[in-house]
């Protein structure tokens, strides 16, 4: 751009306008404030999906229903903090897995096979049996090991820094199943091996969480495991010190998942074991997860549903933003088109106009908004036209006094005389000097939009699959979560409010100040 180009620019109106409004707009600090707190709100909204961290849909349970936030904890020091506690390993490193058993030629395992199909972060574990190699089985008094003396497993260890039991414990197990030979051709195949998974104290205690049964896919099938009572205190229950001392020698858990013969093999080969049966079994496992239920999880807690309350904020300035500025520019734009043909052409234009706007008045709003939405429907869209067609008249009536007042002027009198038409003059001429007033009037609009979607969220007729804050006070209200002591559920959603409410407040205060010229004079 060259210098004169340049220079030409900056002398241009606009610019000028712009970079005047916003010199005499900094010295106002709580306009300033109003607009730093703005930019934060669309900032959120921006990076919601990157900062949310589950599906902020109000039904998407990720744990028990009102836990208390994670930094809450620091006043509990026995309190369990929900989270993942063995995130999904990666099987490219070396993983851990052992053969048990004298059979242990049978047994093998790899991991990170980028020719799989599952992807490259797997470990298979593989039981191959030849014709006549044989096997010991034997039965566990306790029922915790596999029939077979001979099997393989692959292990994952963690810390346990509480000193107190979760409350619930869900492991998740992803896994597909490959079966070559007479364990895919002969129907009993699905019956000769079974998938485990154990927990192991540092004691060396084994507990059995689950076994797999038939039918298998060769495509990853995800099984969900809630450990019930017993399972937690066998494998908790020993690194929870009492009265100075606790059963295992440190606080480290293992699951182990592995793979072994039942002794249903050696049932279906009947009168003789071990005859000419051949094949082999891959359990390809893809995904391993583990996560203990406390008294507190997340950022800022879980629901009355058990969602993620910190993601679901997040995505609540997205509605209440979204709905916030196109309600208002709707009304906006409704009002300042009724407002200006009153005002410019009086009369009985004028008189059919505002009655229509007096008995828009007239009529109490929220239980109007409140028909609209009940026959309308929940959609954010409609939302924001029921809204919208409650909030032009006081747009319109701003708007008409304003022009009312322009259109006798002088620089209208002489648009007329040269031939101007009415159009020309009311979008040309009379827009632009009324305005300034009108940008003071959006932003307090934003903020009854934005009050009214919170309402009508409050009462139950938006969509009850949108994550906003009055569906999270309307959750919180109806589930008794205040009265339960879940204040996280009802403080937050409520200041999110209040603090956006008042940043369109202090801009469009110190707006009206910069452009209203009495209150400049002042």
């Amino acid at each position: 751009m060259s210098k004169e180009a340049k220079t030409d620019w900056k002398d241009s109106n606009w610019y000028i306008g712009i970079t005047s409004l916003w010199g005499e707009f900094s010295k106002h600090k709580i306009g300033v404030l109003g607009i730093v707190i703005l930019l934060l709100y669309t900032g959120m909204a921006i990076t919601a999906p990157a900062l949310a961290t589950h599906d902020p849909s109000p039904t998407n349970k990720v744990a028990p229903s009102f836990l208390a936030p994670s930094w809450m904890s620091v006043f509990d020091p026995t309190g369990v903090i929900t989270q993942q506690i063995i995130p999904d390993p990666s099987w490219d490193e070396d993983p851990q897995v052992t053969v048990e058993g004298p059979q242990q030629s049978q047994f093998s395992y790899d991991h990170g096979d980028s020719g799989s199909s599952v992807g490259e972060s797997h470990l298979n574990l593989t039981w191959n049996y030849l014709a006549g190699e044989g096997l010991n089985f034997t039965k566990d008094p306790e029922g915790q090991l596999p029939d077979c003396e001979s099997f393989i497993y692959a292990t994952q260890s963690f810390n346990w820094t509480y000193n107190s039991l979760p409350s619930d414990v869900n492991i998740s197990l992803s896994f597909a199943t490959t079966l070559t030979g007479d364990f895919q051709g002969r129907e009993e195949g699905g019956l000769m091996f079974r998938v485990y998974m154990w927990l192991i104290d540092s004691s060396g205690n084994w507990r059995r969480i689950y076994q797999s049964n038939p039918p298998y896919s060769q495509d990853v099938i995800s099984r969900r495991v809630d450990l019930n009572y017993f399972d937690i205190a066998a494998g908790w229950g020993g690194m929870i010190e009492r009265d100075g001392s606790q059963e295992d020698p440190d606080d480290i858990l293992t699951i182990a998942v592995g793979i072994a013969p039942t002794a249903r093999f050696e049932y279906f080969l009947g009168s003789e074991p071990w005859r000419d049966y051949n094949g082999s079994v891959t359990v390809t496992i893809t995904n391993l997860e583990m996560v203990p239920y406390g008294d507190y999880y997340g950022i800022l807690g879980t629901t009355d549903k058990g969602a993620d309350a910190w993601s679901q904020l997040v995505y609540g300035s997205r509605i209440s933003l979204t709905i916030g500025i196109l309600a208002t520019a709707l009304s906006t734009i409704v009002g300042v088109v009724v407002g200006m043909t009153a005002g410019y052409f009086g009369g009985k234009t004028d008189e059919i106009l505002m009655r229509i706007v007096d008995f828009l008045l007239v009529i109490p709003g929220l239980p109007l908004m409140m028909v609209l939405a009940a026959f309308l429907g929940q959609a954010q869209e409609t939302i924001i036209v029921v809204i919208a067609v409650l909030g032009w008249t006081g747009t319109s009536r701003l708007i008409r006094s304003q022009v009312m007042a322009e259109k006798n002027k002088a620089y209208v009198e002489s648009a007329r005389a040269i031939g101007a038409s009415d159009t020309y003059i009311i979008y040309r001429h009379i827009l632009p000097n009324v305005t300034p007033i009108l940008f003071a009037d959006i932003t307090l609009g934003v903020v009854g939009a934005i009050l009214s979607e919170s309402g009508l969220a409050f009462l139950g007729l938006t969509d009850p699959n949108q994550p906003s804050w009055g569906r999270m006070l309307a959750d919180a209200q109806s589930s008794g979560g205040f009265s339960a002591g879940a204040w996280w559920v009802v403080v937050f959603p409520g200041m999110m409010i209040t603090i956006l409410s008042l940043a369109f407040t202090f801009v469009g205060h110190t707006l009206d100040q910069v452009l209203n010229p009495r209150l400049r004079e002042r």
